[in-house]
């Protein structure tokens, strides 16, 4: 009975401390991943330092947003019948430098910074708006001398 009663406590305390850990891992799920209103993106950082340990977790997190936005601006730029070579490398540069203003204003969703080992790790969600991020891409687009004539602004807008 005994040996039972043992068994019994050691499964609750294995459960409750896996219920505890999967409440202790914020930053995931669908509330967290990119939709039709947000890029978002996460990322997870270690260091001895818990500032150090943020720092590198948004810097790893607004590369991964600034790859998710390129790729979906190339994928839309798709639809621009009109663009030529020397346009396409030059739709790259301005999405480059969009992407690059544009991450600079992400907005951090979630953070969790935890301790063990006297190391931190840090786990962190961005997002920026999907609206703002078209906002601009179509605004450098309309004011590029060579690219405005040929952009055609509805394609892009619904390929996005």
């Amino acid at each position: 009975m005994k040996y039972y009663k043992f068994i019994c406590f050691l499964a609750f305390v294995l459960g409750m401390s896996t219920w505890v850990q999967a409440q202790n891992t914020p930053c995931t799920g669908s509330a967290y991943s990119t939709n039709a209103d947000f890029f978002r993106a996460s990322a997870s950082a270690q260091s001895g330092d818990a500032t150090a340990s943020k720092k590198k977790a948004v810097i790893t997190a607004r590369t991964a947003i600034t790859n998710q936005i390129k790729a979906k601006a190339e994928m839309a730029a798709k639809s621009q019948s009109k663009f030529g070579s020397a346009e396409w490398e030059q739709f790259s540069d301005l999405i480059q430098m969009v992407t690059r203003q544009e991450a600079a204003n992400l907005k951090v969703i979630c953070e969790n910074s935890r301790q063990s080992d006297g190391k931190y790790k840090t786990d962190v969600v961005v997002e920026l708006p999907k609206t703002e991020v078209l906002s601009a891409i179509i605004n450098q687009l309309k004011s590029d001398d060579k690219l405005k004539g040929l952009f055609e602004e509805s394609k892009f807008k619904q390929a996005f």
